[in-house]
């Protein structure tokens, strides 16, 4: 019989130490997001730059980057404070770098098919941003996130637990479920995504066997 873990489940990739009487999954969530935000800026910015330099006037190319800084500024604070309107805007800003992304992994993915392997490890780390931004876009279209991001309460979503329950976050999307910790096997699946809650690798380690066994 396996001892209840439920007092140590934690997102999928947090230091348990630092989620004890830290802020709530969505505040965890969302701050990582703002860093994204802020970075996918950037290099939205030094596009901007790049066709701007290329296609437009000297005397134009100044008021064009100026007014994408100051814009890419504006999203970051105002998805950084949580303002209604920067929401799909900071969406939309992943999204660009994503696109961005995906473009060089396609490029690279060429090159390398033209014989020039060096390019493998480019073609992996692009890869791998692309994933990323990917899936914080894909944040945006969660119900959990969306309500938790234009809620005025700082401790998150107000569920009402039943008695056994607690809550968690799908290791995958992120979604706050309500979840009863004794019960739970390798077999259960998140309502949103259909990924498994329990890593298959981890319930191997601590001998959680699958109900179908």
């Amino acid at each position: 019989m396996q001892p209840d873990r439920g007092s140590q489940l934690v997102i999928a990739g947090m230091n348990p130490a630092k989620s004890i009487g830290a802020t709530s999954a969505f505040a965890r969530v969302h701050r990582g997001t703002t860093f994204i935000v802020f970075i996918d800026g950037l290099i939205v910015l030094w596009i901007g730059y790049i066709f701007a330099h290329n296609l437009l006037p000297s005397s134009m190319q100044g008021v064009i980057v100026g007014f994408l800084a100051i814009a890419n500024l504006m999203v970051w604070n105002g998805y950084k404070n949580r303002a209604k309107w920067a929401y799909w805007p900071g969406a939309i800003l992943i999204g660009l770098a994503c696109l961005f992304f995906g473009l060089n992994v396609i490029l690279s993915i060429i090159d390398i098919m033209l014989g020039n392997m060096t390019s493998i490890l480019l073609t992996f780390l692009i890869g791998w941003a692309t994933l990323g931004s990917a899936r914080r876009v894909m944040f945006h279209f969660n119900p959990s996130y969306s309500k938790a991001y234009f809620s005025d309460d700082d401790d998150d979503l107000d569920f009402k637990l039943e008695h056994g329950e607690m809550l968690a976050a799908c290791p995958t999307c992120l979604a706050v479920l309500a979840i009863r910790p004794n019960m739970l096997s390798p077999n259960d699946k998140c309502p949103h995504c259909q990924s498994p809650l329990i890593d298959p690798a981890l319930a191997k380690k601590y001998g959680i066997e699958s109900q179908e066994e």
